[in-house]
């Protein structure tokens, strides 16, 4: 028996290491044994599946074996792993350290892989009573530690029981994933939001603003949302540009050093081709990067879900057109609040524009024949075009519908003409906020609800009936208002012709409502 001096050398039998490995099917990139011996545990690695084109490093303190490690072609990096420093970065550290200091070998390999920039997997062999008898400090941090990790502990007796070098001692096999997908996290730990500086007047001219869009229950936490997402953005914008500014001081450092050391009479230093510059982060990258940030956190701090959903599907468009061009603003309390404060404005015609975007959909092909009848109201020569009948003929597509396209239930009928329906029911909503935009079918063709009848042909084509005159009187009023096409209030107020006029082409309407906005229970109000 070799080395028997040696009291802490005891050769990994090939079935413990296979134990120890058991659910790693290959070895990949760079892997550290910082327990050498003679190599047995490299060989191992090395007979795996790819296990031959690692990069293995190895540690040995007993130069007898280090001569033979050397023969075999290892690479020896260092003689005692407690004082091992290095820039690499380990994949893997596979060991069996001595079971006199397992404590301090495994605690070492933990603190190796936490300061690493990236994943490491460590596996170990100890002595069972490293971790059952938990007497000393470093004995409970390495539970401590190995809890943290969720390190997986398994237990075998006789291990060494038929290995080169015998013994009884019971051992515990380590293995812990020591990984780096939280780094992110820390960064964002760091952030001071609770000590954000922020302006008492900014904030609640902010809030007073939100109350358009959210319930006052919820204005705090809507506010609270978008002063993290101002501070979040910052600190991404700062570690964007840090990137940047390291990326650049690399790149001009590696081509200083390189000059620096470039030997006389050679073309190139040894270091020219350390930094590709094909992948150089140039300033292009940084301001896109820095874009993509800006355009990101103004969808998140303008998320108005509450306003968008009583739009119609143009109207929403056009709102989002709108809150695109905040994109080249900082995003900062005082830029919020005056975009905040600038949709707050135009929240009337946005409004509008919805119920008006629908008008629009259903009149388009009559504007577009009687172009030339469209003018104020006593030019009219026909009323295709500015107004909506009771019954209108949507053509939603140029084929035949597929059987396929005919359900009972509406949620499941053809996506386009329900998306033609729920912008109808919409603008109405917008109208009458107690307008439902649940159907009942009364065939797999055919549904209505208090409001709407609509059947759908197989041609094509959807035929709708208003069932409500009043409300459609009221959509066409509030339509041609917009317009200019029919008379004032007062010109009404001023004209008999005008109000017999409107009168005679839109009947009994009630009391015409022309905005409704967000209530302070979330449904929608008379403005």
């Amino acid at each position: 028996m070799i080395y028997t001096d040696n009291k802490d050398f005891y050769p990994t039998p090939r079935k413990l290491f296979d134990d120890l490995v058991r659910n790693t099917r290959h070895f990949s990139g760079r892997i550290l044994e910082p327990s050498a011996g003679k190599g047995d545990i490299i060989q191992f690695i090395r007979a795996t599946r790819n296990g031959r084109d690692a990069k293995v490093d190895a540690i040995e303190n007993d130069q007898r074996l280090v001569g033979i490690l050397m023969g075999e072609g290892i690479s020896v990096v260092w003689d005692d792993f407690l004082t091992y420093e290095t820039y690499k970065e380990y994949d893997y550290i596979i060991m069996n350290p001595p079971f006199s200091n397992g404590v301090d070998h495994v605690l070492k390999a933990l603190e190796m892989a936490e300061t690493q920039l990236s994943r490491c997997e460590i596996f170990a062999i100890v002595n069972k009573e490293t971790l059952n008898n938990a007497f000393s400090t470093k004995r409970q941090e390495l539970l401590r530690k190995l809890d943290e990790h969720g390190a997986e502990v398994r237990y075998i007796s006789h291990a060494f029981s038929d290995a080169e070098r015998k013994t009884d001692v019971e051992v515990a096999l380590i293995h812990v994933k020591v990984e780096k997908a939280n780094a992110g996290k820390s960064i964002y730990d760091k952030i001071p939001f609770l000590n954000a500086r922020k302006s008492e007047e900014t904030a609640a001219e902010i809030g007073s603003v939100l109350s358009t869009y959210v319930k006052p229950s919820e204005i705090q936490a809507k506010l609270n949302d978008i002063e993290r997402l101002v501070l979040e953005y910052e600190t991404a914008c700062e570690l964007a540009r840090d990137t940047f500014e390291v990326i650049r001081a690399k790149a001009s450092f590696f081509g200083y050093i390189s000059t620096v050391n470039k030997r006389e009479g050679k073309s190139h230093s040894p270091l020219y081709s350390i930094t590709p510059y094909s992948k150089e982060f140039t300033r292009a990258d940084l301001s896109e990067e820095l874009d993509k940030l800006r355009r990101g956190y103004w969808e998140l701090v303008l998320d108005t879900d509450e306003f968008r959903k009583i739009l119609t599907n143009d109207a929403i468009q056009k709102l989002n057109r709108r809150i695109e061009s905040a994109n080249e603003m900082e995003i900062n309390l005082t830029n919020i609040r005056m975009l905040l404060m600038a949709l707050g404005a135009n929240q009337r015609d946005i409004l509008i524009e919805s119920v008006v975007s629908i008008f629009q959909k259903i009149t388009d092909r009559h504007q577009t024949s009687y172009s030339s009848n469209v003018h104020y109201y006593n030019g009219w020569k026909t009323n295709s075009s500015y107004k909506i009948n009771k019954k209108i003929v949507i053509p939603i597509k140029y084929y035949a519908f597929d059987s396929w396209d005919f359900r009972d239930d509406y949620g499941k009928i053809n996506t386009d003409v329900r998306c033609w329906i729920d912008d109808i029911i919409k603008a109405l909503q917008i109208i009458d906020p107690s307008v439902s935009g649940k159907f009942v079918s009364l065939s797999s063709k055919e549904f209505e609800n208090e409001t709407l009848r609509f059947k759908m042909f197989g041609k094509g084509t959807v035929h709708v009936w208003f069932k409500d005159e009043q409300l459609l009187s009221q959509l066409n009023y509030i339509c041609g208002s917009h317009f200019g096409w029919i008379p004032s209030e007062g010109e009404q107020a001023r004209s008999p012709e005008a109000r017999e006029w409107v009168a005679r082409e839109f009947g009994d309407m009630g009391n015409v409502t022309l905005l409704q906005e967000v209530s302070d229970c979330g449904g929608l109000e008379a403005a």
